[in-house]
């Protein structure tokens, strides 16, 4: 009997590796007037861009601390329909994102992110927790005037780097994929006129590399991210919509096709300038899915910009 519901506990805590390792989408900053950052969907939930392309000023900057906070008691099955995890099972994450970028020079920027993560599931086989550092980003953006061209344009490479250890056990969540990433993306953006609105938006792709300590390779993903916001007095809002297609990821050697991942959602986002800066209210809203969790993230940050 108690080897038994030794794998129960396991098989209600296995939905926990998606929910941990689903990430929290992104949106590119803005800071004051500020400059989109092109960015992978899975990053800070709360910085927004007013539609410009270009790159940050050399010496120029931002830094931004946001709090997450997701619960979800259901997954998108592998047939794209939502059914409740396994033994009741509801995840709670709860996540602090410290994230900045600074002009290197007339046309590239780096930016930057390291996540706090603390994971709860509590199921009728019991509870579990983790707490500590997830996967760390690294990206450097380089717009068209890096090369003096006078285009709306600008591509951004990434690379995501585990911030801690993955563990091979199936009853502890996760904090890090336990592998490298890298990724490419391009994104263009205008405003409208005379009108106070923009549009912005990218499309990129994933290479994921092998967790080699679990035996497995996530499936390369592809991203898009589309946006229309604007911007009253100190007031400014957006309202975008993200995509996310995954390849078959491959575990010992055997392609898991029913383990494709597929996300859509939508995230508005209402920002007011306070106190030198700028605080923001981001939601994140799963329209349709595929071997991910559905659950509503909410998400409050605030970012301070220099040089500007």
């Amino acid at each position: 009997m108690r080897a038994l519901g030794s794998e129960k506990r396991k098989l209600a805590l296995l939905p926990a590796l998606a929910l941990a390792l689903a990430g929290v989408p992104l949106a590119g900053p803005s800071p004051l007037g500020a400059q989109a950052v092109c960015s992978a969907p899975h990053s800070s939930p709360t910085l927004t861009q007013n539609g410009s392309i270009r790159t940050l000023p050399r010496g120029a900057g931002w830094l931004q601390v946001s709090l997450y906070r997701q619960r979800a008691d259901q997954f998108y099955n592998h047939l794209g329909s939502r059914q409740p995890f396994l033994a009741d099972s509801e995840f709670r994450t709860r996540s602090a994102f410290v994230t900045g970028a600074v002009g290197l020079m007339h046309g590239l920027e780096l930016w930057a992110q390291a996540p706090y993560h603390h994971l709860r599931v509590d199921a009728a086989s019991g509870s579990s927790t983790s707490t500590g550092f997830g996967d760390l980003r690294l990206a450097a953006r380089m717009g068209a005037e890096l090369f003096g061209l006078h285009l709306p344009v600008a591509v951004r490479a990434g690379v995501k780097v585990p911030g801690s250890e993955f563990p091979v056990d199936a009853t502890v969540l996760p904090l890090s994929e336990g592998q490298t990433d890298f990724e490419m993306s391009v994104e263009s953006g205008r405003t409208l006129g005379a009108l106070p609105l923009y549009v912005v938006g990218w499309a990129g792709y994933r290479w994921r590399s092998e967790n080699e300590k679990a035996a497995r390779r996530p499936g390369n993903e592809r991203f898009v991210h589309l946006a229309l916001g604007g911007m009253v007095r100190d007031l400014r809002w957006e309202l975008a919509a993200d995509g996310l297609w995954g390849l078959a990821p491959e575990a010992q050697g055997l392609i898991l096709e029913g383990e494709r991942r597929r996300l859509i959602q939508v995230i508005p986002t209402v920002g007011y300038r306070m106190g030198g800066g700028s605080v923001e209210l981001t939601s994140q809203i799963p329209v349709s899915g595929r071997s991910l969790p559905n659950g509503v993230g909410l998400s409050l940050g605030y970012r301070l910009a220099w040089g500007l």
